[in-house]
């Protein structure tokens, strides 16, 4: 399933909770060593689950756009830890893609010449989620989920921080960025609205919030001319597509107002 347009975004995603071993060293076959050596560093068990699983996700994704085995892709890093693919040819290397994973759901992207990004959070998190928003988010979100009951609020701090990281890895900053420098609302509509600096550019930028599995929230961000299309599939699934639960309105695409 090639990408023909630069608005075209292609997500897959595979719940990881219920593999079993054999699932888990079926995805390792095609890790490269130095994704081993990286997995291997990881003290939990499910952690090295969800790495060998997610970067496995990436490589067969990336195959069906392109004529190359998932073995045999080749990655680099930036100095902001921001991976891109080695390759000679043009055309392969103009492919944009994002890996994410989380506890139990792993997610990647793709698109085709365009700023990209994707994040994956659990919803249940157990941690002083409000002293996190007061201290890195922007002031109105972090009075927005003052106003949320508990339940509420780790469900809206998940999806916040899914978008801000997806749009951070998109302008290719990661964490090195702030996460005060976007900030989100959502409306009645089941719309985004978005406001920020002109650091990153003031047009084109589009975001969307997926429920993958239970407990999961996904935040996709890209910067395109055109209103994007999102195709949302589960990585050996019956090939039915997602759709969004929230996705920025046209209205709001281009609101950059400053802020904190």
């Amino acid at each position: 399933m090639p990408t023909h347009n630069q608005s075209d975004v292609y997500i897959w995603y595979r719940g990881t909770a219920a593999l079993d071993d054999d699932a888990v060293r079926s995805a390792e076959k095609h890790l490269s060593v130095e994704e081993r050596a990286r997995r291997d560093r990881l003290r939990f068990g499910a952690d090295r689950r969800d790495f060998t699983t997610a970067h496995d996700l990436l490589r067969r994704a990336l195959s069906k756009h392109a004529d190359v085995p998932p073995i045999d892709w080749q990655f680099a890093a930036d100095n902001y830890g921001k991976p891109s693919i080695e390759t000679v040819d043009p055309q392969v290397r103009a492919l944009s893609f994002s890996l994410s994973h989380t506890r139990g759901c792993v997610a990647c992207a793709i698109a085709s010449s365009v700023p990209l990004g994707v994040d994956v959070q659990r919803t249940d998190q157990s941690q002083c989620i409000q002293e996190v928003a007061d201290r890195h988010f922007s002031e109105k979100e972090a009075a927005w989920l003052r106003q949320c009951s508990d339940e509420l609020r780790n469900i809206r701090f998940a999806e916040l921080w899914t978008l801000k990281e997806a749009f951070l890895k998109a302008v290719g900053v990661g964490l090195s960025g702030s996460l005060a420098c976007v900030s989100f609302r959502f409306d009645e509509h089941a719309g985004i609205e978005v406001s920020g600096p002109s650091t990153f550019g003031s047009h084109g930028w589009h975001f969307a919030l997926f429920e993958p599995v239970y407990n999961v929230r996904l935040g996709i961000a890209i910067r395109s001319v055109a209103r994007p299309r999102f195709f949302m599939r589960q990585d050996k699934g019956d090939g039915r597509t997602l759709a969004p639960i929230r996705v920025s309105a046209p209205a709001y695409q281009n609101t950059w107002s400053g802020g904190k």
